[in-house]
């Protein structure tokens, strides 16, 4: 496989670089000064074995040892620089600063925006770099444009994340993003004070413009948000029940703008720039082909996922003009290794991970299990469909597992059905899209594309709702995620060399992979209880051999919420049965408001003035006394009616009010635990 790809000597070390970055604190300096010693041992053992060829080639296995030692140090490097710079918000905040827009997102009743910190005018040394944020403008301003500079007074929070169990590590995605910090803005408190445009932010003002454009067509809702979604990446649009439907029937793949898409692309120019190779110019159809990828990749506002696709297939594309066939999996390690010198943090992004995955193992596996000649078209045509879909989906289900927590059995049924019929699709919305750009809309083509959408919606929700055509609340450690890669590797190493010890190596693997899947399910406890930590309520979640309660004393809660926030807290515990309720008397619990009783604890919850009022013959003995946002009395007010062992001060709580709290619980020395900076109260176990 080295002799086919002998960049995987380059991009295994440099990925562990970027990954060991993260992990442990390296200094840069120790970095730097390493890597200058790596070079001066190359450069001095080339210059001596240039007098004697035969230890020449003894040290050849010493020098591609020194190679990899400088790409696992240039990846630590990279890793090291990919770190988002902190702010010293005591100095920054009250102070007024200039951002640039770089994206705008409108929701219902907000304005989103990715901004960059620019300046701060009236103290320059506050601001030690240029900084990203996010600002959620609590209205929705359609004033506003990519590219527009925005001046308010600093109020930076870094952002931070709810701290359930098992929960999406927003902080750390952000992180990931290169943002620390996040603004909340009411109208009235900046001022549009210029613009400075730069290619990304013109580039996203023209993705816009044509979501615009179809948004105001006279297509059906579903298809406008469809088109936008899948032709420029404006996944936001989409409905939850949508994308949920599409990830049961296994075909969520083609909601996200990736290598699919730009493969696609190429196919579709590739067709339309076939007479080319009638008069023998092949490559001349590849030059063309690039810069119109190019064009597309700045229509769809240069994002992250999409900008790492093109750059993947360009360098196959580059690969194959160069006439270097044979060396597609090169490219693609080509590719991945320039996708991560630019932004080396890409490595922990799903769209990355699942598009790198999917191309890889069509490379490795494709043509060693598609057998069937060409020259039998149409059999080729059904055997390489259902070989390519097999393969990208094997290759990438456990990666989608370990992020979503599903793994659809009918995947390569449905995308059977879909990917042939895609091309089509896309080729069409394509030309409807770049007609409504010009001013021009075709009834006959908005209601063919309600139609070819209604109909791939239908596909996916028929197959998504057949029985057993999903396996919901997987449960994929870090440990399994491990596992599946090495096996991975075996079994390729396997296919291509032949050998019988890596076919043991890939049995041992995978017997090891099914113990560590039974250890996670023995260990994992069978009861528990969580008070949880949101923006607006305080759910109590009790869990007992499978199935879950969840008491919210103080506002609404939907369940399909809840799942979705929660997925990989029931996979997690093995959770199959959830409900919504407000009273639960059984010997392993009750739930009777005010109070509950789970494992062995004494829950009391305060959500009203009140209660400030009530006074009890002997205060009541509880364990946590649960302070709801809805309470706007004093905690002494609580004490004739309570004697808690600890206070739990609900994440709803504004922040003025949770600070006079904590003065006065201090006060009176009683512990305490703030669900909105301690995260979620988890007792599991009668522990």
């Amino acid at each position: 496989m080295l002799d086919k790809a002998p960049l995987l000597r380059i991009a295994i070390p440099f990925i562990l670089g970027i990954l060991l970055a993260n992990i442990l604190t390296i200094d840069t300096i120790t970095i730097i000064a390493t890597l200058a010693v790596i070079i001066f041992v190359m450069l001095f053992i080339r210059f001596q074995l240039r007098r004697s060829p035969f230890l020449a080639l003894k040290a050849t296995p010493w020098l591609g040892s020194l190679v990899m030692g400088y790409a696992l140090m240039t990846g630590c490097f990279a890793g090291n620089s990919a770190r988002p710079q902190q702010l010293d918000l005591q100095t920054i905040n009250k102070q007024t600063i200039i951002a640039r827009i770089n994206a705008i997102g409108n929701k219902d009743f907000s304005t989103s925006l990715d901004a960059t910190i620019l300046s701060c005018p009236e103290n320059p040394d506050a601001l030690q770099h240029i900084t990203p944020i996010t600002v959620t403008i609590t209205a929705n301003d359609y004033s506003l444009c990519e590219g527009d500079l925005i001046a308010f007074q600093a109020d930076l929070r870094p952002i931070t994340s709810l701290g359930n169990p098992d929960e999406f590590d927003y902080a750390r995605y952000m992180r990931y993003q290169g943002v620390l910090y996040s603004q909340l803005l009411k109208p009235g408190q900046y001022d549009n004070v210029g613009n400075q445009n730069t290619i990304f932010t013109i580039s996203r003002h023209l993705q816009r413009t044509i979501t615009n454009h179809i948004i105001n067509s006279g297509m059906n809702p579903d298809t406008q948000r469809f088109l936008c979604t899948i032709l420029l990446g404006e996944s936001s649009l989409l409905k939850q029940d949508t994308r949920h439907e599409f990830s049961k029937a296994g075909i969520s793949h083609i909601l996200a703008l990736s290598g699919l898409h730009m493969g696609i692309i190429v196919g579709i120019l590739f067709a339309l720039f076939k007479p080319l190779c009638y008069i023998g110019m092949h490559r001349l159809r590849i030059i063309i082909v690039i810069p119109v990828l190019i064009a597309y990749l700045f229509i769809t506002g240069m994002m992250p996922s999409a900008t790492r696709s093109a750059i993947m297939v360009l360098f196959i594309l580059m690969a194959n003009l160069l006439h270097r066939q044979n060396s597609s999996l090169n490219a693609l390690l080509a590719a991945a290794i320039f996708i991560l010198t630019l932004s080396p943090n890409s490595i922990y992004d799903v769209g990355f991970q699942l598009s790198f995955a999917a191309v890889l193992s069509i490379l490795l596996f494709y043509d060693k299990f598609n057998t069937v000649s060409p020259s039998r078209k149409t059999l080729y045509y059904w055997t390489s469909s259902f070989t390519l879909t097999t393969v990208a989906t094997l290759g990438t289900t456990v990666i989608s597992a370990y992020y979503f927590h599903i793994v659809p059995m009918l995947a390569i049924i449905s995308n059977m059905i879909i990917l042939p019929l895609l091309p089509f699709y896309l080729s069409f919305a394509l030309l409807h899209v770049t007609l409504l750009c010009f001013g021009i809309e075709i009834p006959e083509f908005s209601i063919f594309l309600d139609w070819a959408t209604n109909a791939i919606s239908t596909v996916a929700t028929t197959i998504g709702n057949l029985p057993f055509a999903a396996i919901t609340s997987v449960n994929i450690s870090t440990t399994m995620l491990l596992l599946f890669f090495a096996l991975y590797s075996f079994l390729a190493i396997w296919i291509y060399r032949k050998r019988f010890a890596y076919a043991i190596a890939s049995l041992a693997t995978m017997l090891v992979m099914a113990a560590t899947d039974l250890l996670q399910f023995t260990q994992a406890p069978r009861s528990g209880f969580v008070i949880q930590n949101s923006f607006s309520a305080t759910p109590i979640v009790a869990f007992n051999g499978g199935s879950c309660q969840i008491w919210c004393p103080d506002d609404s809660i939907e369940t399909d919420a809840f799942v979705r926030s929660n997925i990989g807290f029931i996979s997690h515990y093995y959770i199959d049965d959830i409900s919504l309720t407000d009273n639960i008397n059984h010997p392993d619990g009750i739930i009777s408001p005010p109070f509950a009783f789970l494992e062995n604890k004494r829950i009391a919850v305060v959500t009203n003035t009140s209660w400030r009022y009530l006074r009890a013959a002997r205060p009541i003995n509880v364990d946590y006394l649960v302070i709801a946002a809805s309470y706007y009395g004093n905690i002494t007010d609580l004490l004739d009616t309570f004697m808690p062992k600890k206070i739990v001060l609900s994440g709803g709580i504004y922040d003025d009010k949770t600070t006079e709290f904590i003065k006065e619980i201090k006060s009176i020395g009683i512990p305490f635990h703030n669900l909105h900076t301690d995260g979620a109260l988890f007792i599991c176990c009668s522990s």
